[in-house]
């Protein structure tokens, strides 16, 4: 699996707290309640869940979220501009979609209450949870393994996928290289890319790459969707928002694939739909034009034949949504899960948790990049069972400090789903070894679950994770790329050990069927 996250440094959260299209419509928003929470209530929610106030510190609303908040609205705070670090080109995307209006949408005194009713109700400071540096048993299931794969430091592995038909794991990194790994062998092939490779997809003996364009946020489109031939990537897709994730798939079954990019974007993304004309030429269908699609599996979910779409959103409105295919390649869109825009929503998996033939959703929510950089308790990694009718329960929550990728599957063959998982922001100086959870369920019908990690000198640096049977045993290991630069403020020490390691892989191995020490 892939970076997807977008990336680096780059999973701006709540930029988009205040979603500009919703407020556009002056006069149909204008309203005499005097109530801050109920203008807060009313602006927010047009456009994605309303967050707690009490979810960050007054600090944080007052001097990082509320000038950002404002622009979206036309109101400029002094000395601040919303569109800083944006070159020309962009700053024109920027206003083409009109981000930011050109008149304030609301008066100051409607604004000025808004304010009021946040920070009246926004704490001073967040309590860190003790409870959390007792609670994880050492980790023995699984042996870590450090891998050296190239000379480049520091390491910054921006994708990895394993091709189980044969045997090799597909690396891509930031400077613009992709390595083929196999167990016992080594480095065994390096390819050049266009740029930052971080999704690969395997699609009937061929391999295709997801290269991002621009790693950091960016409202240029210089993305491309490439073929592999003969070492080379040749490009299928170009002028791509930064996509992070891409399927390859026949979605109407007449022989030829269609290709879903997750265009991540900044700004502005879309969720969208490549389709091959009959000049050769693959034709854009945009599925949602939402910024921050970050993830997305190709399934049945309704049990008609035919392929839906599940996709996930980050950035502003933090969502899960369900396209159903009704006909040849048309659709019918369902949110079937939403969080409020400080949850920081990162990765998915599918999976049938209670085995009753219905598709479960795991979910975490752990960015905490630029705007909001404190420990939240919110963060973790939530189970969604399938109610049917479009209708997901969260029935199971672990809090998890800055849990950024999760993998779920049976990990000690013991016939119920485990999850282990990455945090790209754990609390540095307490829980860093909390950069990788291991847990085993205990008793599925109670969602029991025992957490495990690996106390080491360099904790786990990640925002790739991955699994497979990479030495042919019969159980399933887990594989992280280092990537050894982080968007916030860490510890000098820490930050230091990171950048200097040489490795770039580290595998957990799977103990379950080796010899008994």
């Amino acid at each position: 699996m892939n970076l997807r996250t977008l990336i680096l440094a780059g999973l701006f959260v709540l930029t988009a707290i205040i979603c500009l299209n919703s407020f556009t419509e002056k006069k149909q928003l204008r309203i005499n309640d005097d109530d801050g929470k109920a203008l807060f209530i009313r602006y927010c929610t047009n456009c994605h869940m309303a967050p707690d106030p009490a979810g960050l510190t007054r600090e944080i609303w007052q001097n990082h979220v509320l000038p950002i908040m404002a622009s979206r609205m036309g109101i400029i705070y002094p000395n601040y501009d919303p569109l800083r670090g944006l070159s020309d080109e962009e700053r024109a995307v920027v206003k083409k979609n009109n981000i930011i209006p050109d008149e304030p949408v609301l008066t100051n005194e409607e604004y000025g209450k808004i304010v009021n009713y946040i920070l009246s109700n926004a704490p001073d400071s967040v309590v860190f949870d003790k409870k959390r540096l007792i609670r994880n048993a050492s980790l023995k299931q699984f042996e870590r393994q450090d891998i050296q794969i190239a000379d480049k430091v520091p390491s910054l592995i921006t994708g990895l996928e394993y091709n189980a038909n044969t045997n090799t794991l597909w690396i891509g990194d930031f400077y613009k290289k992709v390595y083929n790994w196999q167990y016992g062998k080594g480095v065994t092939k390096v390819i050049n890319s266009n740029s930052p490779v971080v999704d690969f997809n395997f699609y009937k003996g061929d391999t295709y790459f997801t290269e991002i364009g621009k790693l950091f946020p960016t409202e240029l489109s210089t993305g491309s969707y490439a073929q592999l031939k003969d070492s080379l990537s040749s490009s299928l897709i170009t002028d791509l928002h930064r996509p992070v994730h891409t399927e390859i798939e026949d979605l109407d079954n007449d022989g030829v694939p269609e290709i879903v990019v997750c265009n991540f974007g900044n700004k502005t993304g879309s969720l969208s739909l490549f389709k091959k004309n009959k000049a050769g030429k693959y034709v854009e269908q945009v599925l949602l034009p939402l910024a921050g699609a970050i993830k997305c599996y190709i399934k049945d979910m309704d049990g008609d034949g035919k392929k839906d779409i599940i996709a996930m959103f980050s950035q502003g409105d933090e969502s899960v949504w369900i396209f159903y295919q009704k006909d040849k390649l048309k659709f019918s869109a369902k949110r079937v899960l939403r969080f409020p825009p400080d949850y920081g929503t990162t990765d998915m998996a599918l999976v049938d948790y209670n085995k009753d033939g219905l598709v479960d959703i795991v979910t975490v929510h752990g960015d905490n990049a630029d705007y909001s950089n404190i420990l939240k308790a919110y963060h973790g990694i939530r189970l969604h069972i399938n109610q049917g009718n479009n209708i997901f329960k969260e029935t199971f929550f672990y809090p998890m400090y800055g849990v950024t990728r999760v993998l779920a599957d049976d990990f000690d063959k013991d016939g119920d789903i485990d999850f282990a998982a990455t945090a790209f922001f754990p609390a540095f100086d307490k829980l860093a070894d909390e950069s990788f959870v291991y847990l085993e369920n205990i008793d599925k019908s109670k969602f029991s679950f025992k957490s495990y990690i690996l106390k080491s000198d360099v904790p786990i640096k990640t925002l790739t994770l991955e699994t497979a049977d990479i030495d042919g045993d019969g159980d399933l290991d887990i594989i992280t790329g280092n990537f050894a630069q982080s968007p916030g403020a860490v510890p000098a020490e820490l930050d230091q050990k990171w950048r200097s390691a040489k490795y770039g892989l580290s595998i957990f191995m799977n103990q379950l069927y080796q010899p008994k020490k």
